[in-house]
C-alpha cells in the first residue's frame, strides 16, 4: 500500500525554482515527489501549519558524536532524532567517538547503524593515526569505506602535518578540515580574551590564537594547491584572512557554529556554564564580521557545532564545567530570533543546503516533480516549549532549557522516510 502525504499552503525557498517564494501544494507519493500545484485535490496525509516554509533537506557540516564510548551523553539515534527535529536531514559527525573514528570498520560502523533512518549520517575520520602523532591515519581506506572527510576536529593540527594530509588525499578527492587554533596562544583560556570578561576573572583565550593559525594553514594550502576547509571560525580576522585568499584563488571555504553568529562574549557574564563553547563566544565586532561573511559569501555553511553534555558534565562551576552546547534543535529559533534581520532566508537557506551540499561533493535536493522527497518543512509561527517532552538528546545542556522558542520544524523527509512533530 502506497504512503501519500500532502504539504499543504507551504511557500516554497529555493533559489532558481519557478516557483520560489511561491505558496503551493506539494504531493509526495512513497518518498517522490508527484504534483506540485497552487492547490492539489488527492488523498493523504496532510502536513500543515500557520506559516508554512518547505526547502530542499538541511545539512549540518558539525556535530560531536559521543557514540560510542559516550552514550550516556547521546546514542547515534539520539543524536539523528535530535538532527531530524532541527530540521536536519544529513549531519556530518566529528571522529572523536572513544574509540576515535580511525579506520573502515568504525566508518561502516557508523554508516551502517543509521542505514534506516530519515538523517543521513555522513562520518568524518581522524587526520592523524594517533593523537598527537605526525602520522596519517588510514585515510585511503576511510575514504573508500564512506568518510566524508578528514579532521583532528577540536585538535591542533601542525603545518607538518597538514602538509603531509592535502597532499596524500588531493589524487582522491578527500576533504580536509581542521579547527585552527594556535593551543600555546589559547592557554586553556576558556572565555573569549575582551575588555568585557577581564572583569569575570575566567581565564581568556585570545581571538590571536585562531587568526594566526588561519594565516599560517591559509599559506599551507596555497603551497599544496590543495583545498582545505575551516570548521567553525569565530572571529573577524579570520573572515578577513579568508576572504582575501578566495580572492587570491586559494581553495579555502569555512563554516560558523549559529551560537557564534547569534551571541557575544557578553553572554558569559552571567556565568551560565551553557555559554562556554568552543570556539569561544567573541566580540560583538567578530559577531557582524562573520554575519558579513555568510552575507557576501566568504562563509560557506552555518552548522550546529551541537555538543551534548550530562549533568555531572555541565551543572558545575563554569571553570569546572565541559564544553559544549545543544544546537541541532534550535538551529531555526535561533536563527528567527537573532539573525533574520540581518540574514535573509533565502541566504539562510542557502547556506544549510546548497552551499553544504556542494561542500561535500553532493548535489542538493532539488524540488521538482519526479525526484525523490528530501525535504524540511519549517513553521515561522510554531511556539514550542524546549523540555522533556520535545528534546530529543538524552542531555540537557541548554541556556534555553524550559523555554519557549517561536520557529520550529514541522516535518522533514527523506531516504523514503518522513518525521512529522
Amino acid at each position: 500500500m502506497s504512503k501519500s502525504y500532502i504539504i499543504r499552503d507551504s511557500t516554497l525557498v529555493e533559489i532558481g525554482n519557478s516557483l520560489h517564494l511561491q505558496k503551493v501544494d506539494i504531493l509526495i507519493v512513497d518518498g517522490t515527489i508527484v504534483e506540485i500545484s497552487s492547490k492539489i485535490n488527492a488523498d493523504g496525509k496532510e502536513v500543515v501549519g500557520n506559516n508554512l516554509y518547505v526547502s530542499a533537506g538541511w545539512v549540518d557540516l558539525r556535530c560531536h558524536l559521543t557514540d560510542p564510548g559516550n552514550e550516556h551523553k547521546d546514542s547515534l539515534e539520539n543524536l539523528l532524532d535530535s538532527a531530524a527535529a532541527g530540521g536536519f536531514t544529513s549531519v556530518v559527525t566529528l571522529p572523536h567517538s572513544e574509540p576515535p573514528i580511525s579506520d573502515k570498520s568504525s566508518v561502516k560502523y557508523l554508516t551502517k547503524s543509521a542505514e534506516n533512518h530519515v538523517v543521513n549520517l555522513l562520518p568524518t575520520g581522524v587526520l592523524s593515526a594517533t593523537e598527537n602523532t605526525e602520522n596519517l591515519a588510514e585515510l585511503y581506506d576511510m575514504n573508500n569505506a564512506g568518510a566524508v572527510a578528514f579532521t583532528n576536529g577540536d585538535q591542533a593540527v601542525s603545518n607538518g602535518l597538514l602538509k603531509k594530509a592535502l597532499l596524500y588525499t588531493k589524487p582522491f578527492g578527500a576533504r580536509v578540515i581542521t579547527h585552527p587554533s594556535d593551543k600555546s596562544l589559547e592557554q586553556g583560556g576558556l572565555v573569549n580574551e575582551s575588555d568585557v570578561t577581564v572583569h569575570t576573572g575566567l581565564k581568556t583565550s585570545s581571538s590571536l590564537a585562531e587568526y594566526l593559525n588561519i594565516s599560517e594553514q591559509i599559506e599551507v594550502a596555497r603551497y599544496c594547491e590543495a583545498s582545505l576547509h575551516f570548521s567553525a571560525i569565530s572571529t573577524e580576522e579570520s573572515v578577513n584572512l579568508i576572504r582575501t585568499a578566495q580572492s587570491e584563488g586559494v581553495k579555502v571555504t569555512c563554516d560558523v557554529a549559529i551560537a557564534n553568529l547569534c551571541f557575544s562574549d557578553q553572554e558569559v557574564l552571567s556565568f551560565d556554564e551553557n555559554f562556554k563553547i568552543y570556539p569561544p563566544l567573541r566580540s560583538e565586532s567578530d559577531r557582524q564580521a562573520l554575519i558579513a561573511g555568510v552575507n557576501d559569501g566568504t562563509i560557506d555553511a552555518i552548522c550546529s557545532n551541537h555538543c551534548p553534555q550530562n549533568i555531572e558534565s555541565k551543572q558545575v562551576e563554569f571553570d569546572y564545567a565541559e564544553y559544549g552546547s545543544l544546537a541541532l534543535q534550535q538551529v531555526y529559533p535561533w536563527y528567527l530570533k537573532h539573525l533574520s534581520n540581518d540574514i535573509e532566508l533565502e541566504k539562510f537557506i542557502e547556506v544549510v543546503t546548497v552551499k553544504p551540499s556542494n561542500f561535500l561533493g553532493q548535489e542538493s535536493s532539488s524540488i521538482s516533480k519526479g525526484m525523490k522527497a528530501n525535504l524540511t518543512i519549517f513553521d515561522k509561527d510554531k511556539v514550542w516549549k524546549f523540555d522533556s517532552s520535545n528534546n530529543k538528546s538524552t542531555s540537557n545542556n541548554s541556556h534555553e532549557w524550559n523555554e519557549e522558542l517561536t520557529g520550529g520544524i514541522v516535518a522533514v523527509f527523506n531516504n523514503n522516510l518522513s518525521n512529522r512533530y
